[in-house]
């Protein structure tokens, strides 16, 4: 499978999936363990993943959500506890939502899938993406389970950070990509209300056509040097976990 078709067939379940632990009742115990709810978990947790940065550089680097949305996260969240407990925390939940729903996916796929995913990951430049940056210096888990689900979070972060570049170099505005982008929850999930939404039309339609194009032969870019079994091995793992969770 050549470069480009892989990157557009991991897409939508890598972007799922890796999203998948944010809210989960498997983190919710863990959140409750150190005095907080899911959300400050999420916000405190993978705002945190950025180095030394401050609450305003997090919420740039969060480019989707309204301005203030993550600030009342992450303060709320390191109200609550320390930034080392969150973050254990946050860690902690990608090993336990991927025990609860992946434990039962054959291991010869999770293996391959994470041996590719770690290959892309460790030859992708560290300071273009800070949010991926962050997990990709996560040691990867001895069980064979979570450490593949952490390779689909930092997947999942690598192409979040290509497609911010992608829609800011379009000039669209992150409360329209964000409604021409997710789910009708998703946007209100972000932040934004109704009378935020713009109507759609041909440009912008044909805007994030371009977009999509864009961050796909970006990632594509990165998916380049693998094999064409370890393209294959993402996307059999990416199924194979897409299909555990339905």
């Amino acid at each position: 499978m050549d470069a480009t078709t892989t990157a557009a067939t991991i897409a939508g379940p890598i972007g799922s999936l890796g999203a998948g632990f944010y809210f989960s009742p498997t983190s919710k115990p863990i959140a409750d363990a150190i005095g907080m709810n899911t959300g400050f978990l999420y916000g405190a947790g993978r705002g945190g993943m950025i180095a030394d940065a401050s609450v305003e550089e997090i919420e740039e680097i969060f480019y989707f959500f309204k301005t203030g949305f993550i600030a009342g996260l992450v303060n709320g969240g390191r109200a609550a506890a320390s930034e080392a407990d969150i973050m254990a925390a946050h860690l902690q939940s990608i090993t336990d939502y991927a025990e609860a729903h992946f434990a039962g996916v054959d291991a010869d796929v999770l293996s391959a899938f994470a041996a590719a995913a770690e290959a892309v990951v460790e030859a992708v430049p560290a300071g273009h993406y800070p949010i991926f940056d962050g997990y990709a210096a996560v040691t990867a888990p001895e069980s064979l389970v979570a450490a593949a689900y952490l390779a689909v979070v930092q997947l999942r972060e690598l192409r979040g950070g290509v497609h911010t570049d992608a829609v800011k170099d379009g000039g669209m505005a992150p409360q329209t990509a964000c409604q021409f982008d997710g789910t009708e929850y998703s946007y209100p999930m972000h932040g934004w209300g109704e009378e935020e939404k713009v109507e759609a039309s041909d440009e912008i339609l044909a805007l994030r056509a371009r977009i999509e194009e864009a961050t796909t032969a970006k990632m594509a870019e990165y998916l380049a040097p693998l094999s064409d079994a370890q393209r294959q091995a993402l996307v059999d793992g990416a199924q194979a976990m897409q299909a555990a969770l339905a």
